[in-house]
């Protein structure tokens, strides 16, 4: 019985997958969509509008606070104002949940929320205080709005600082590199 010929068909295709076959299973590098630059430009557009906005305003409620602390400004006048920033950012902080960010960015994003949502604590601390004042029987000395305010106008000081920082990070990221808001990150980008 004779056996049959292979010839080069089988070898080509053996060396043919040899070569061919790595190339297959490395990984290939996802290619962005061309509106990305649109997309993030849109979004950089949006943040900062609405982050100078509510930092204009924490700006202000902070200073207002500031002012009760030193017992420079009037608590029933600083209630109102502080009840209508209070009002305010929460529809600036609902608006600001709209943003779409960009996947790498969602966790930077809900950290800003997140440091707004102090402020908005600290706002509502500092008219505690100043309902506190309106109690009757109060003792004309009495430090508990002092108190109220102190931890108001820090709340709102800590959270501002820290928004700063993630605005200016979301801001200033680029596609493809490591996105980070932390004290390392902003000595290493001076």
């Amino acid at each position: 019985m004779r056996r049959p010929r292979l010839g080069l068909t089988p070898l080509l295709t053996a060396v043919t997958a040899f070569l061919v076959l790595p190339a297959l299973l490395r990984p290939r590098r996802r290619r962005r969509p061309h509106a990305y630059g649109r997309e993030l430009q849109s979004y950089r557009r949006d943040l900062d509008e609405r982050t100078s906005t509510i930092d204009g305003r924490l700006v202000e409620l902070g200073d207002l606070v500031d002012a009760l602390r030193r017992r420079a400004a009037d608590p029933d006048e600083a209630l109102v104002a502080l009840q209508a920033g209070e009002d305010e950012l929460d529809a600036a902080a609902e608006e600001l949940r709209e943003i779409l960010a960009p996947e790498e960015l969602h966790a930077l994003h809900a950290e800003y929320e997140g440091n707004l949502e102090r402020a908005l604590r600290g706002i509502v601390t500092a008219a505690r205080g100043c309902g506190i004042t309106r109690l009757p029987h109060r003792p004309p000395d009495d430090e508990e709005p002092t108190i109220y305010w102190k931890r108001g106008h820090l709340n709102i000081l800590h959270a501002q600082l820290r928004m700063r920082e993630l605005v200016d990070a979301l801001l200033s990221w680029e596609p493809g590199q490591p996105v980070e808001a932390s004290v390392a990150a902003r000595l290493h980008r001076l």
